[in-house]
């Protein structure tokens, strides 16, 4: 077997990924930084792609399944992650094609009809989110989560927290990890940390890579409604409830509605299927008949219209986008 590998850039390569994928029952996804292909002659024979530190989109022709190509093309797509310093990745597959990793040293997260959804052994979920409930060390009672990107935080972000902090003894704020947000991770956590700081019940986490992201749901920061966003909605929540709510003993997940985006109204509905009566949807805080959001807040900032966006943001986060950094954000776009 002396089959060359390339990787696959120009239009007729990845047409030929995308043909060769089809053959095989698959669909070509968009969201894709890297193909390699596997050729016999001028035949692509295999392939497989990453997006970030996820694997996906494996297949071999059928003519060469038996000459352990499967294999081939993981580890080279495993030598590529390594390379670049990553040691945590995922992998996407079918039922179909489930059997060819269960030899490999993964992990089996999620699976439906389907999608099976692998990660490596390094760091599991089951471990990283054990350390992170350890480290937290609630005592008993009443358990709510909310996850929150808070893209910044607002007032409407505070009326749902502290909507939950007082019909529960403790409130997880899962803070969604990802940096594809206007504002970074850090400084979304400093804000929403410095806007709670009153509520002693409170307490905040990241949310892993196993809650909204590259991994979970690749399609969140598209705000696109089609079948594969919601597919990766059934994968986020079903994680978290398996998962998180597991692990953390939480009783309830809050969630505000959403009579704006319809994205965002989809995965509530999701939520409501899978949860049931674990969840709690509450009413949007609405200022001045209008309904609070983050990306009203970053609109009037970015039109300098600070003293309208005054009565939709904590203090906190209307020092911080009058500051320098604040502006800085929002001059770069």
């Amino acid at each position: 077997m002396n089959y060359q590998m390339r990787d696959c850039i120009t239009p007729k390569e990845l047409e030929d990924v995308k043909q060769l994928l089809e053959k095989q029952g698959l669909r070509f996804e968009d969201k894709v930084t890297l193909s390699i292909g596997f050729y016999d002659e001028n035949q692509l024979i295999a392939t497989g792609s990453l997006y970030e530190n996820v694997i996906k989109m494996i297949a071999i022709d059928s003519f060469y399944q038996g000459e352990n190509l499967t294999a081939l093309v993981l580890t080279t797509l495993i030598q590529r992650l390594n390379a670049k310093g990553i040691e945590k990745y995922f992998l996407f597959t079918t039922q179909e094609s489930k059997h060819y990793f269960v030899d490999f040293a993964f992990s089996l997260i999620y699976e439906n009809q389907k999608i099976v959804m692998f990660e490596n052994n390094i760091n599991t979920i089951e471990e990283k989110l054990t350390k992170l409930k350890n480290d937290l060390a609630l005592s008993h009672g009443t358990k709510a989560a909310i996850v929150m990107n808070c893209n910044p935080v607002t007032l409407g972000h505070l009326y749902l927290i502290e909507t939950c902090a007082k019909s529960n003894d403790h409130v997880i704020i899962f803070l969604v990890e990802e940096n594809k947000s206007v504002f970074s991770f850090e400084t979304r956590m400093m804000l929403l940390k410095k806007a709670t700081k009153h509520m002693t019940n409170v307490h905040i986490l990241p949310s892993t890579e196993y809650i909204i992201s590259s991994a979970t749901f690749p399609t969140y920061f598209l705000k696109e409604l089609n079948e594969v966003s919601l597919l990766f909605m059934e994968l986020d929540i079903s994680i978290f409830l398996h998962f998180f709510m597991r692990i953390f003993e939480i009783d309830y997940r809050y969630v505000g509605d959403e009579p704006l985006d319809p994205t965002t109204n989809a995965y509530n509905e999701t939520m409501k299927q899978i949860l049931k009566d674990q969840l709690i949807v509450i009413n949007r805080l609405e200022k001045n008949s209008v309904t609070v959001s983050a990306s009203l807040v970053r609109k009037l900032a970015k039109d300098h219209q600070y003293e309208v966006l005054k009565s939709y943001v904590p203090n906190v986060t209307y020092r911080y986008l009058k500051s320098s950094k604040g502006k800085a954000i929002f001059d770069e776009k």
